[in-house]
């Protein structure tokens, strides 16, 4: 129970860490929702994130602007939403390596933490179209715009990120702080 309340609290200060860009601001949240499931499995990772969002959707202002129930209409709640999918996607990669071969390799934390941003980006782009379509009306904001503010802006960086999840994440279960 610590280390998700850990998770959910380091999720909060990675929202602080942030360049303020248009809509859907870079932060080091999406490290921590990686690390989270990597270093905590499917369940107990997402369960983290569940309590981010609780906290933030209660009132705590965790989220990069908005809190309360109101923070569902930000433009960028739908990321928040795909991290806990995200933790939950790449514990069960890193289960299945660690099952499959009895190790995990870098390449291999890699691989699992670019397929939970990829569920980070599946919900958090349908949920951005939905929002400035429907919501702001921004004038008909077409999918390729929302691809190109909620996704090619910030692929290479959640890239780079994925990267260092791997390497942190095999360090620590290497020197035993966290599961085997």
């Amino acid at each position: 129970m610590i280390e998700i309340s850990i998770f959910a609290v380091l999720t909060a200060v990675g929202a602080r860490l942030m360049v303020p860009v248009p809509f859907v601001p870079f932060t080091l949240q999406t490290l921590v929702c990686m690390l989270a499931g990597l270093l905590l499995g499917p369940k107990r990772g997402a369960a983290s994130q569940a309590l981010y969002m609780a906290m933030g959707l209660i009132g705590i202002p965790v989220f990069t602007s908005a809190a309360g129930p109101a923070a569902v209409l930000m433009p960028s709640f739908g990321y928040i939403l795909g991290f806990i999918g995200c933790a939950w996607l790449s514990g069960c990669l890193r289960d299945m390596f660690f099952k499959k071969y009895g190790s995990v390799t870098r390449l291999q934390y890699f691989a699992a933490a670019m397929a939970g941003v990829a569920v980070v980006y599946l919900i958090g782009v349908a949920y951005l179209y939905v929002i400035l379509n429907f919501w702001v009306k921004s004038g008909g904001a077409t999918f390729f715009k929302v691809l190109s503010i909620g996704f090619f802006s910030t692929i290479a960086g959640d890239a780079a990120k994925a990267a260092l999840a791997a390497v942190i994440a095999r360090r620590l279960e290497a020197g035993g702080v966290f599961r085997n």
